[in-house]
């Protein structure tokens, strides 16, 4: 018997599917218990993370560093911190090397390589600028004036009777302090660290500039180009600091790399070194944790000066001209940054340059590379200097023995 054409058409149709039913209150409650149960965790735990009032011990590099440097308290300010290390032969006279560091980089990381300099018979010093490093930083601000405080606090009439008694309106905003004259200004920072060198007793000295210190040396050497023998840059640039510091600007962002070492290494990793240990790490985010350090390497990276022109600076004068100098640049970093040193070495003509095989913090991972192409333009210099002064006591004595033959004595 043949089956129903209707019944087998029937068979073969798909049945379709009703749509799901939609999530019941019952269904979706696990959800909100996980996500609320995981933002009051997060809750609980940012404010120990983030917390700016907790001062844990300095670790012992940290520690021992600012036991073996000194704190030079400078008239006018600011204080700054500067470490140095004498040379390891002293019968012979030495050139002092001033270093100044790049932002955040501090004298804590140049500490092996004025170790070095000094093991090669050089007088080595690095001179933490204005708020950077161990330099304490500025005073906070005074709080600001809110004028409907004052007028809840003193009456509607206060500012009417201020008037007549003073004749100045209450309440007027202060005029933005003068950018030239910033706490870090790379003026400010040179005329401090001429302050410094004083201090120090160091007289003229191989000035080593690291980073963004360029404008700031820069300044010392214009200010005073008599104090400075020569000058040598460390992968330093007046734009293009190693170290993010606007990470620090970012309200959570900022301290939470303060606050989680991993996040911090990492960072230092991928900005400034090739390499650093955790123990080295970790004294460097210290350094950035005391009280006002976070703010203070965020404004002075924005306090950089953007215009500084190099070779402007280096034709600005017959002394800058005439200075010996000396570029060290990373050869492996990245080909931008090595583009970026062509671009300094042809705005300063007359230059040596050498390439390193370190990161933009050469002083932590290639120190002892760093300290011997430093020694050995400081000795070239110094054995230059003192030949050619040996060439003009000669020809003056040969000039003066002629000049007595043409006089003999009756």
């Amino acid at each position: 018997m043949a089956a129903d054409p209707a019944a087998a058409a029937a068979a073969q149709q798909v049945p379709k599917r009703e749509p799901p039913p939609p999530l019941s209150i019952v269904s979706a409650l696990p959800f909100w218990f996980y996500l609320t149960a995981a933002v009051s965790l997060l809750a609980l735990l940012l404010p120990h993370l983030l917390s700016p009032h907790a001062s844990p011990p300095l670790p012992p590099l940290l520690r021992r560093h600012l036991s073996d440097g000194r704190l030079l308290k400078l008239h006018p300010g600011p204080d700054l911190f500067a470490l140095t290390s004498l040379p390891a032969a002293t019968s012979a006279p030495h050139h002092p090397v001033l270093v100044l560091p790049g932002l955040a980089a501090g004298s804590f990381s140049f500490r092996r390589l004025l170790s070095s300099l000094s093991s090669r018979g050089l007088l080595a010093a690095a001179i933490d600028l204005p708020g950077q490093g161990l330099s304490p930083p500025p005073p906070p601000p005074p709080p600001r004036t809110n004028p409907l405080r004052e007028i809840i606090d003193r009456g509607i009439f206060h500012a009417f009777e201020h008037l007549v008694e003073t004749g100045e309106v209450p309440f007027q905003d202060e005029p933005a302090p003068d950018a030239s004259h910033s706490f870090y200004s790379a003026a400010e920072a040179a005329a401090a660290s001429a302050r410094a060198v004083d201090a120090l007793g160091l007289g003229p000295v191989h000035l080593v500039i690291h980073d963004s210190a360029l404008a700031a040396g820069a300044a010392l050497v214009s200010a005073n180009p008599a104090a400075v023998l020569s000058v040598t840059l460390i992968d330093t640039t007046a734009t293009l600091p190693a170290f993010p510091s606007a990470v620090l600007g970012v309200p959570v962002l900022g301290r939470l790399v303060l606050s989680v070492p991993a996040l911090f290494k990492g960072l230092m990793r991928l900005c400034c070194v090739r390499g650093m240990d955790a123990q080295e790490a970790d004294a460097h985010r210290a350094a950035m944790r005391g009280e006002g350090k976070r703010d203070a390497v965020f404004e002075a990276g924005k306090a950089m000066n953007q215009s500084f022109d190099l070779r402007e600076w280096r034709a600005s004068s017959e002394e800058v001209k005439s200075l010996p100098m000396m570029v060290l640049w990373s050869g492996s970093w990245s080909d931008k940054w090595i583009d970026e040193g062509k671009k300094v070495t042809a705005a300063l003509p007359g230059t040596k340059f050498v390439y390193h095989y370190g990161g933009r913090w050469p002083q932590v991972d290639a120190c002892e590379e760093i300290s011997k192409l430093i020694s050995e333009f400081v000795a070239l210099l110094t054995t230059t200097a003192t030949e050619y002064g040996s060439q003009n006591i000669n020809q003056s004595s040969d000039k003066s023995t002629e000049a007595h033959s043409d006089h003999p004595a009756s």
